[in-house]
C-alpha cells in the first residue's frame, strides 16, 4: 500500500517537475498547491534532497527546485527515496522459499514505476485536464 508521505511526496514532485526551469519553489507554495501539511512536507523534501531528487537553496529568493530535469526522474526513483526498500533484499532470506515471490514482485514494481517519468506524467495531466494545469515558471 501506498503510504500518504508517498502520495504527497509523489504530488511535490509533480510540481517540482511541472516548474523546472523556473525559480525555487517555497514549502509554502508546494503545501498549498497540493494541501500538503507543510511540516510534513519539510520532511519529505528532505528525503527527496538526501536521495538527489531536489536541490535546497537558502535566502529570500530561495526554495525547493528538481535536481534534474523531469524527464531523468522516475516515479520509482521517489517512491524509494521516502519508502525504501519494499521487499527483502537477497541478503536478508536468499533461503526463504517466499523470496523468488519478493524478488518477481519487486522486479515487476520497479519495472512499472521507473518506467515513467515526470515528464511524462506532465502531459499526461495535461491531457487529463485539458490542458488547464497551471505553470509555475517565470
Amino acid at each position: 500500500m501506498i503510504s500518504k508521505k508517498c502520495t504527497y511526496a509523489l504530488k511535490a514532485v509533480l510540481v517540482l517537475a511541472r516548474n523546472h526551469g523556473g525559480s525555487p519553489m517555497t514549502i509554502h507554495q508546494i503545501a498549498k498547491d497540493e494541501d500538503i501539511p507543510p511540516r510534513f512536507l519539510e520532511a519529505i523534501l528532505r528525503d527527496l534532497k538526501q536521495n538527489g531528487l531536489t536541490d535546497s537553496i537558502r535566502g529570500k529568493d530561495g526554495g525547493y527546485r528538481l535536481s534534474h530535469p523531469p524527464r531523468e526522474v522516475t516515479i520509482g526513483q521517489v517512491v524509494r527515496a521516502v519508502e525504501g526498500p519494499w521487499f527483502p533484499s537477497e541478503e536478508d532470506s536468499p533461503r526463504d522459499v517466499l523470496f523468488p515471490i519478493w524478488k518477481d514482485a519487486s522486479n515487476a514494481l520497479h519495472q512499472v514505476l521507473d518506467g515513467k517519468n515526470f515528464e511524462t506524467l506532465i502531459a499526461e495531466q495535461d491531457k487529463l485536464h485539458g490542458g488547464t494545469i497551471h505553470n509555475y515558471s517565470i
